[in-house]
């Protein structure tokens, strides 16, 4: 369990494709935006954990680089949407704050990546002992990413409140150009792995 939650505080505090998300949502529409999104893992994560059990020897070898490539593509799309949107009073529906995060956590390589190494295995570990002990494993996992995630959401929702409407325009940008370089690196990633790093 300690193992669990280790892993599920290391994945929340790892940044990547959602974190840009989250810091982008969060700056432009608030804490509760933010928040919606950072439960992201919660709704997108069935389907890489299915898979693991499911494909973990099967899975093609190029597989998780299309997700990356395609991860990618999605992430500079989302950061050019976000450059042409001015903060508003009334923000998206949590509707559509719950399908980018989605979104973009399913087209993430790195759960995937993740739960066919690692993940998969100890769950599989844990549910050796038993299903009480395999739910439980999964609930620390996921208290930890997901809390991580939340109080990073939260905090930056919140820290948006006390910039000028000029710090906060000048933050909405550099956090859609951070988050189009995370997509452009994991084009690169998907096409040349390795070659960034």
């Amino acid at each position: 369990m300690l193992a669990a939650l280790a892993l599920g505080v290391a994945g929340g505090l790892s940044p990547g494709p959602l974190h840009s998300l989250i810091l982008a949502t969060a700056l432009r529409d608030g804490p509760r935006a933010g928040a919606r999104v950072a439960v992201a893992p919660l709704l997108s994560d069935v389907a890489p954990v299915g898979a693991s059990f499911l494909l973990a020897t099967t899975l093609p070898e190029g597989a998780t680089r299309w997700l990356s490539i395609v991860g990618g593509v999605v992430l500079v799309a989302m950061a050019a949407w976000s450059l042409r949107r001015r903060p508003v009073a009334s923000p998206p529906t949590a509707g559509a704050d719950y399908l980018k995060g989605a979104l973009t956590n399913v087209v993430n390589p790195n759960p995937w990546i993740f739960w066919l190494g690692a993940g998969a295995p100890l769950l599989a570990d844990a549910f050796d002992v038993g299903a009480w002990a395999g739910v439980t494993w999964l609930v620390v996992f996921y208290a930890g990413l997901v809390g991580v995630k939340l109080a990073f959401a939260v905090g930056v929702g919140v820290a948006r409140e006390a910039l000028s409407p000029r710090w906060l325009r000048r933050s909405l940008v550099a956090s859609a150009l951070l988050m189009a370089a995370v997509g452009v690196w994991l084009i690169v990633d998907g096409i040349a792995p390795g070659a960034v790093g």
